[in-house]
């Protein structure tokens, strides 16, 4: 006897319905999950971005109090592990940077992620600027030369 039993095929068209709902709803979901991770990343590196800017700023004005160097340079993070994430300093006490020659110079640091891996600074790469001023004082410059 070959007898079908009605409520199988209750049961196959149930769980046909009930997959296409889950993959309906899933769909969107497993999107935005992506969306949000791909945020989170972008989120991470702007703040790596700004906290590196900040650390360099900083290490320039003590570095430029002490010995009032006014040397633009450029480099890379690489030796605590961000390879990838390049500075520009540039420092001036010329008038129209905002200094004045001797007195005031201006530290302007940017940070930026190298996407491309060229080592300069692309219009689509994002970046970090801060900028500041500091007064040539014989205070710091006595502050930093004693042992």
């Amino acid at each position: 006897m070959n007898r079908s039993n009605p409520r199988s095929g209750q049961t196959m068209l149930e769980l046909i319905a009930a997959t296409i709902v889950i993959t309906i709803a899933l769909v969107p979901a497993l999107r935005l999950t992506r969306a949000r991770i791909a945020n989170t990343e972008d989120l991470e590196r702007a703040e790596t971005r700004l906290a590196l800017c900040t650390s360099k700023l900083e290490e320039e004005l003590a570095y430029t109090a002490a010995n009032w160097e006014l040397n633009s340079h450029r480099g890379n993070f690489g030796s605590i592990g961000q390879a990838g994430v390049w500075f520009q300093v540039s420092k001036s006490d010329a008038i129209a940077a905002g200094g004045r020659p001797g007195e005031l110079a201006t530290i302007d640091v940017m940070v930026w992620h190298d996407q491309d891996a060229d080592a300069t600074l692309d219009a689509d790469e994002q970046r970090v600027r801060l900028a500041t001023k500091i007064a040539k004082l014989v205070a710091y410059q006595s502050e930093f030369s004693d042992p």
